[in-house]
């Protein structure tokens, strides 16, 4: 795969749950990627900040038992080995609806990602909104795509 070919990607909270909380050697689609390289994860400190706690929140850990803390510790130390960390990130989007997502959409302006990865419906529907915050981040982010991660292991497999 050719470096132009590796596209930057942002992969929200959920996406990195999902990837922790599976069984040991086995991995979905998007964390393949990413240990692969056939993307370039971006990450922000506000991001890593969010997982760390989502990880290690005790009603997850009681619902997760994969969750252990040395699982969690491994599973951080692996995203920060296979990502990009971007220290600052400039706050120049935010969503009134919902802006506990700010650094997400911040994180993928300033990175300039391919792809906004989430299950979140409200998150995917901002690809195809026209109101003013989704007019505003396309303007902003004119290439960013706001997928889900089967679509995204789909164009992996089927690279256009």
């Amino acid at each position: 795969m050719t470096s132009e070919s590796v596209h930057r990607v942002v992969y929200d909270t959920m996406v990195f749950f999902q990837w922790a909380a599976l069984p040991e050697g086995r991995q979905h689609g998007t964390a393949k990627a990413v240990l692969e390289g056939s993307v370039h994860l971006c990450l922000s400190l506000d991001l890593l900040s969010e997982i760390k706690d989502l990880l290690t929140r005790p009603a997850i850990v009681a619902r997760t038992k994969s969750l252990t803390p040395d699982r969690v510790d491994r599973f951080l130390e692996a995203i920060l080995q296979h990502a990009e960390m971007l220290p600052s990130v400039p706050n120049v989007f935010s969503w009134a609806q919902h802006p506990d997502d700010d650094h997400l959409f911040n994180l993928a302006i300033h990175a300039k990602a391919k792809y906004l990865v989430t299950w979140e419906s409200r998150i995917l529907k901002l690809a195809t909104d026209q109101t003013q915050d989704a007019t505003r981040l396309r303007q902003l982010a004119p290439n960013l795509e706001i997928i889900t991660p089967k679509i995204l292991a789909g164009k992996l497999r089927n690279p256009e």
